[in-house]
């Protein structure tokens, strides 16, 4: 055997085992969160914050959405801040604005970009729980009820909930949900481990006062993005083991719609990995490390196969412990937000998604990339 067949051979063992080992805890976290119960009086009160850019087409369902939820209507208002639209998104919001709930705010002239929207709702916002969502989201009935409910039982400092894409098409759409659910789970599994590394701002709420004691989005105002990821860390950091949990519930689920195409989803995810380089918690950063090495280890480990069938030997071994070690936690999710009928995607998407990380983890920490007509 060559010392290069010996040298990628290590490193894919190595990465495998360590992947392996990461999975199968996150895995067991999962099936260790329990359902919440909702009980018969709720007395938080919460202020739903949405910072919008340019979001037209979606914002009056979103409004209509939120003033429907089953709570009671004077212990919610719906804080919309608008970063600087320039297409119809006020005046849908005044379609509404009659609703003494919807609160509209627009960012002053100098400041942008989704935290200085974040910061200026949450400063305005009445409630002791603030909860964020995205304009682009669909949201069941129950879902301010459930997250309130699960926060008084706890009384956790953050709790997140899942985000899945709702009624994916095409195999673009079932490899985002599938994408997307690998996610939901690990970062719900990290969240029961008691090492948070992952949230959706999408479906995250914290407590207005524990926001300000962290220092907000101090220190990493200028990473764009990871408005979500940063105030994770601050919280884990900051506040005793427990403080933060995860929603095992479906009524807590947001549906989000899917990338229209797959280099759009590609550039999405691209903007998220370009925000790892300000993680400072260590379980985020050897888990982003553990994760990506495996999968270049494998896309390196394929190139050498055809020059070397040891090679080949190596990768279809190590394929096939990745698709043992993702399946069970793939599967419980799926079923979990009602769409297990995406795990017959299931081998097609391992197939694929190697290289799709390795790409995106390599671009996302070398590249700019534009968002809404900014360049970043």
């Amino acid at each position: 055997m060559n010392l290069w067949e010996i040298l990628i051979i290590s490193l894919l063992l190595i990465s495998g085992i360590s992947y392996a080992g990461l999975i199968s805890y996150l895995t067991l976290a999962w099936f260790r969160l329990h359902k919440t119960t909702i009980p018969d009086t709720i007395n938080t009160d919460i202020s739903v914050v949405v910072p919008v850019r340019n979001e037209e087409e979606h914002i009056v369902s979103l409004l209509q959405n939120l003033l429907s939820q089953h709570y009671p209507e004077n212990k919610y208002e719906i804080i919309i801040v608008n970063d600087h639209s320039i297409d119809g998104t006020v005046a849908g919001v005044e379609k509404l604005a009659a609703d003494k709930r919807i609160v509209l705010l627009d960012l002053e002239d100098g400041k942008s970009g989704k935290k200085s929207a974040l910061m200026l709702g949450i400063k305005h916002a009445k409630g002791q729980l603030i909860i964020s969502t995205d304009a682009d989201c669909h949201h069941g009935k129950y879902w301010l009820q459930t997250l309130a409910s699960f926060y008084d039982n706890g009384r956790y400092k953050m709790v997140s909930a899942a985000v899945a894409i709702d009624n994916p098409k095409g195999f673009t759409g079932h490899f985002q949900a599938l994408e997307f659910l690998s996610l939901v789970g690990s970062g719900a599994g990290s969240i029961g481990a008691g090492f948070p590394i992952m949230c959706n701002g999408a479906n995250l709420a914290f407590e207005k006062e524990a926001f300000n004691e962290v220092g907000a989005y101090r220190g990493n105002e200028h990473i764009p993005g990871g408005d979500d990821i940063f105030l994770l860390e601050k919280f884990s950091r900051h506040f005793k083991a427990g403080s933060i949990g995860f929603v095992k519930d479906r009524r807590a689920i947001v549906y989000t719609g899917a990338s229209e195409s797959i280099m759009d989803f590609f550039r999405q995810r691209i903007r998220w990995v370009a925000k790892s380089p300000g993680y400072r918690n260590p379980a985020m950063i050897s888990t982003a490390i553990i994760v990506l090495l495996f999968n270049l280890c494998l896309l390196i480990s394929l190139a050498g196969s055809a020059f070397s069938n040891k090679l080949l030997f190596a990768f279809l071994a190590a394929l096939l412990l990745k698709n043992i070690i993702d399946f069970p936690l793939l599967w419980n999710i799926s079923s979990f937000v009602g769409q297990q009928k995406l795990m017959r995607w299931y081998f097609p998407f391992q197939l694929i998604y190697f290289f799709f990380i390795s790409a995106s983890g390599i671009l996302g920490n070398l590249s700019s990339y534009t968002w809404k007509g900014r360049k970043r």
